[in-house]
């Protein structure tokens, strides 16, 4: 069986990982604009990785909580694909900045062991274009290397497309994707020797056994 799934590096944050990305054709590059995070990024910083950007990866800027006047500085400068929103954001707030900047919205939700998962992401369903379905954290909003009981989602399905992200690695994904069936899988830590440090070689080696898969 060949790959059916879309493949998203997050945590993108320097050249030689955005090169390997871009030359393994991953569908969705994350760039992470959260001063908290070890993979963070300036606008500065970023309109300079993306001069190669193409357009079979899709750019991703991950923001937690934004302020409208952050989202407006970021959107000029970067002109991303999506909006990542990976914080506590409301349905009612991912609306507002759908409409206000007209561009599609990713939203991260963490899940619980024991959530009623399709009652609490079905307003976000209702708005949002992608979902992620991430290990919730009190630490960082996302790239902690930690996995959930993927069993909670072996019979989930979504009105909208859905990624699965949270401790996914080379050695993991086969299991990942066989239980949860996902559209797309989200992968940050698995893909690092150190924390914030992407490693090409990784990059390419996890790209070629999803697509083998």
């Amino acid at each position: 069986m060949k790959q059916s799934f879309e493949i998203k590096i997050c945590g993108i944050n320097d050249q030689i990982s955005m090169n390997a990305a871009i030359k393994n054709s991953v569908d969705y590059i994350g760039l992470v604009f959260y001063n908290k995070s070890p993979r963070r990024l300036s606008i500065t910083n970023a309109k300079f990785l993306i001069k190669n950007r193409t357009n079979i990866s899709k750019i991703v800027a991950l923001t937690v909580n934004p302020e409208d006047d952050f989202l407006h500085k970021l959107i000029k400068n970067i002109k991303p694909d999506f909006i990542q929103l990976h914080g506590e954001e409301t349905p009612k707030r991912c609306k507002i900045i759908k409409e206000k900047f007209n561009i599609p919205i990713i939203k991260g939700i963490g899940v619980e062991k024991d959530m009623n998962l399709k009652n609490f992401i079905k307003p976000y369903e209702e708005i949002c274009d992608i979902l992620i379905l991430d290990a919730p954290s009190k630490e960082l909003p996302g790239g902690n290397g930690k996995k959930f009981n993927w069993e909670i989602l072996k019979n989930y399905k979504s009105q909208k497309k859905w990624m699965l992200a949270g401790g996914l690695n080379i050695k993991n994904i086969s299991d990942a994707v066989d239980i949860t069936k996902p559209p797309a899988i989200d992968i940050s830590s698995g893909l690092e020797t150190n924390k914030g440090v992407k490693d090409p070689q990784l990059i390419k080696n996890f790209v070629l056994k999803c697509r083998n898969l």
